[in-house]
């Protein structure tokens, strides 16, 4: 693989947060009706775990701070609070396009996640993700508002464009936010 470098640090994990009960999803159950993939030994709608980092205004996660912030602005209570929601994206689309971008990669997500306090530590969240059939891509698909037909998302792939691999999803309901967890990486103060 060209152009790729991935980082092999060790993280200091402070705390993980369960934020949502597991639920039922008609999305995921529609998923699976049409494709079946119980009977190919996955799991319903082919669910799976997948990292997302963002802005975090607050200190929520951070040791003695487990409730969050009443901002509206504040983009991790947002999502905790009320799940995901593409409408929130804004005017700069990713690589794959106006949808929600997770990666199986916990360094990926983490290249998203920002702190806006002062905060040693790191928060990304860990989400149930319907991925249903994946359309699979080693090439950027700027401007694209939904996967091509009969595909329910786009996975990019590592290769000479993609460093890391990324699921995106065009719905909010293919996403659940499970658990927030807060991480200290090498050489962050220890305030």
């Amino acid at each position: 693989m060209t152009g790729c470098t991935k980082r092999t640090s060790r993280c200091s994990i402070s705390s993980i947060f369960l934020y949502a009960e597991y639920t039922s999803s008609l999305h995921r159950e529609g998923v699976e009706s049409q494709r079946n993939f119980l009977a190919q030994n996955m799991t319903e709608g082919n669910e799976q775990y997948r990292w997302h980092g963002t802005t975090r205004e607050c200190n929520v996660g951070d040791p003695g701070r487990g409730v969050l912030c009443e901002s509206t602005s504040c983009p991790m209570c947002c999502i905790i609070r009320s799940s995901f929601d593409i409408d929130k994206f804004g005017r700069h689309w990713g690589r794959f396009g106006k949808g929600i971008s997770t990666s199986a990669t916990s360094s990926k997500s983490h290249d998203y996640s920002k702190n806006l306090s002062h905060s040693p530590w790191t928060a990304l969240l860990l989400n149930s993700v319907v991925v249903g059939s994946p359309y699979n891509t080693y090439e950027s698909i700027p401007g694209t508002l939904r996967p091509p037909d009969g595909y329910d998302s786009i996975i990019g792939q590592p290769g000479t464009v993609i460093n890391y691999d990324e699921t995106v999803l065009y719905r909010n309901d293919a996403i659940l936010p499970l658990y927030l967890v807060l991480y200290r990486t090498p050489g962050a103060s220890s305030d």
